[in-house]
This record gives structure tokens, sequence and C-alpha cells, in this order.
């Protein structure tokens, strides 16, 4: 059916976008089908052989054309749709950014180019690591979800899963610090109840040898 659209010009886009350009293309190409078809069937003495193959040869040129035109105009509107490509140059000014440890300015950079196109994979993929290596871990864990349900993550899955181990390793080792300070104080109050049972123990005997005494 697409195919058969394609035939008039025009009316393809006029049903696939519903623009007045496209109702224009079909009806001009309609009005010249018209004409021609009077001229040659009913209005025959107004035309000689050679004018009448000349209707058809330009009724062809003519039909080339617009379906050219109807063509343009349709793949101009399918780029319309299309999410606005990202800022190339920014790529590269966040990964300089990045390696010299600016973070805040390859923060701002690649969130230019996640609100220009939020399926950008690769910026994704670096503000996790970023957030990773600034202990922000609960916006990278985030970050790594939302790259799971993006279909066109497939081919970073490597990169995608060795992020994760990362991030586990670096969640476990802030935990295992977060537990050495409460062990360490723990002995240290066992320590300081032993020595003050002690020094109970000294006194009373000290005192017991004043009072023997």
């Amino acid at each position: 059916m697409s195919g058969i659209l394609y035939l008039w010009p025009g009316s393809g886009g006029v049903l696939r976008q519903g623009r007045w350009s496209f109702l224009a293309i079909a009806l001009l190409y309609g009005f010249a089908l018209c004409g021609m078809v009077m001229l040659n069937f009913y209005w025959s003495e107004l035309l000689t052989g050679n004018l009448r193959r000349g209707t058809y040869v330009m009724l062809f040129i003519l039909w080339l054309v617009l379906s050219g035109k109807s063509s343009r105009l349709e793949k101009q509107c399918h780029r319309m749709r299309l999410p606005p490509p990202a800022d190339k140059d920014a790529m590269p000014e966040a990964q300089q950014h990045y390696l010299q440890g600016n973070w805040f300015e390859a923060e701002c950079c690649l969130n230019i180019l996640l609100k220009k196109n939020p399926r950008d994979i690769e910026a994704m993929l670096m503000l996790t690591t970023l957030y990773r290596h600034k202990e922000r871990y609960e916006e990278a864990g985030n970050l790594l979800q939302e790259l799971d349900r993006l279909e066109d993550a497939i081919s970073w899955k490597f990169e995608i899963r060795s992020e994760k181990r990362k991030l586990m390793a670096a969640n476990a080792k802030r935990s295992e610090k977060t537990t050495k300070p409460k062990s360490s104080e723990s002995f240290n109050k066992k320590h300081e109840r032993l020595e003050d049972s002690n020094d109970d123990n000294e006194y009373a005997g000290v005192s017991k040898r004043q009072i023997a005494a």
C-alpha cells in the first residue's frame, strides 16, 4: 500500500504527515493530469500528434519533479521529529576536564549533552564514573539503572558491567571505613573498663593494707 501512494506525488505525505505542502503537491499533479486527459480525449482536435505526445512527456517530467519534491519534504519532516544531535564539542571538553580532575566543569558539560540528548549513553556512562569518584554512589546507581533500561546500551554492556563492579567495590570500601571506627571505639571502651577495674582492685588492695597496718 505504501508503494502505491508514491505513484501520486504528495499523497503519501498527506496521509503520513498531514501537511498542507503535500496537499498542494497532490492537487497540482491532479490538475495537470486532468488537463492532459481533457486535451487528449475531449479537445483532441486542438492537438496534433506531436503535441499530444508532448503532453505525455510534460506530465511525466512534472511527475518526476513533484515526486522528488515530496520525497525531500518527507525527509525534512522526519529529521525534525528526531531528537536534536548532541553537541560534539562538549564531549571532548568534558573528557579534558575529567582527566584534569575538574569534576564540576566536566559535570556541567555532560549535563549539557544529556539535556540535548537524554539517551546519550557515552555521556551517561562518564557521568556515572564521575559520580563514583565524587562518592555520590546513589546517583551513580540511579544512572546505571537507567542505562540498563535503554536498548541502545547493549553495545556498552561490558563498560556498564565494569562500572557496576567498581561501584560495588567503592560501596564496600565505604562501609568498611564506617565500621572500623566503631570497632576501635568499642575496643577502647573495653580497655578503659579493664583499666578502671584494675585501678579499683589496686585501690581496694591498698586500703586493705592500710587497715591491716
